[in-house]
């Protein structure tokens, strides 16, 4: 099925169009006249209702501009601010292109600008994955326009959590947990399990639809600077943090471990945020950076000594860690 199709029947259900309107008010934010300017003037409802419409201008847009807008990729500068601004060989867009961008986002697990989705997935695995967090409550649809998107308070008490940066990548990891919690009820089965020792995680979970083609992409799509960021290879990922509680574990070492790092407390907060976000992004890449890992455990210590009103936290599964770095 093409994603123009696949669009279109999101668009079908009501509630689909209500929760993507929520996201491409902010994607189109920089439309100040034209058709979405005077669609959006009208309220949110217009918005939901004329949803296709909305979609269709971008993509036609897109295709008579012959090449990418920043409502469609949100890391492309806009022609009309920029018009000396072009890639060599920059490829035209096809229509199906367009599409699969605008069905990624408008599709995408979304809190504020932030919004996640998976590449490349079967749309029957992504769809399931989808219903199972609407059924836990855990993804919400506007009510009169406004909410809606994920709840964090759900995530962190279905990933036992008290604490975790909610910035761009750790938003981004939270999210990828979840779609491996959801993955759990499928593989920790007797069935499966044997079948783990006899071929191996990787091999298992590829045969459920974590393939090698499968993807993370994050959009940040805030009214001025607009990121957009691939994660790809997300079986290996998957497959190298996620082994153990795939297998049994009740818990996600992986965010246990950074969650013991992360500072709440008001004086430290914003450098945890900055030095995790950067963290979590090389480690969505594959990577550990060695640097910032040590830049992490430095804010922790020193925050404990500073804070003696209490008893010393630990770093909670730095053995688990450690053998899979």
């Amino acid at each position: 099925m093409s994603y123009e199709a696949q669009l279109d029947e999101f668009f079908g259900d009501a509630k689909n169009r209500s929760y993507a309107a929520s996201i491409i008010n902010k994607l189109t934010a920089q439309h100040k006249h034209g058709l979405i300017a005077e669609i959006r003037d009208r309220g949110q409802a217009e918005m939901a209702d004329r949803i296709r419409e909305i979609v269709e201008y971008l993509v036609n847009d897109a295709i008579k501009g012959r090449r990418y807008t920043s409502s469609v990729l949100p890391t492309i500068v806009s022609p009309q601010l920029a018009p000396n601004f072009w890639f060599k060989n920059e490829k035209k867009p096809t229509r199906e292109e367009v599409y699969r961008l605008l069905h990624l986002i408008l599709t995408g697990l979304y809190r504020g600008s932030y919004v996640v989705n998976l590449d490349n997935a079967k749309p029957t695995l992504r769809e399931d994955f989808r219903k199972s967090l609407i059924q836990e409550n855990i993804l919400i649809f506007p009510e009169g326009g406004v909410g809606g998107g994920v709840n964090i308070k759900k995530i962190f008490t279905q990933l036992n959590l008290a604490r975790f940066p909610v910035v761009e990548f750790g938003f981004t990891l939270l999210i990828l947990s979840c779609f491996v919690k959801w993955l759990k009820n499928k593989v920790e089965k007797p069935e499966f399990l044997k079948r783990v020792e006899e071929m191996g995680l990787p091999q298992i979970i590829s045969d459920i639809g974590v393939d090698d083609s499968l993807s993370l992409v994050f959009f940040n799509i805030p009214r001025q600077k607009k990121e957009m960021h691939i994660f790809p290879r997300l079986k290996d990922f998957i497959a190298r943090w996620y082994h153990d509680f795939l297998t049994g574990a009740e818990d996600i070492d992986l965010l246990l471990f950074l969650s013991s790092l992360y500072i709440v407390d008001e004086n430290f907060k914003e450098i945890s945020d900055a030095v995790m976000n950067k963290f979590i992004y090389y480690l969505l890449r594959g990577h550990i950076n060695g640097e910032l890992l040590v830049d992490m455990i430095n804010i922790k210590i020193k925050h404990e000594l500073e804070e003696r009103r209490r008893g010393i936290y630990p770093i909670q599964r730095v053995r688990e860690i450690l053998r899979r770095i």
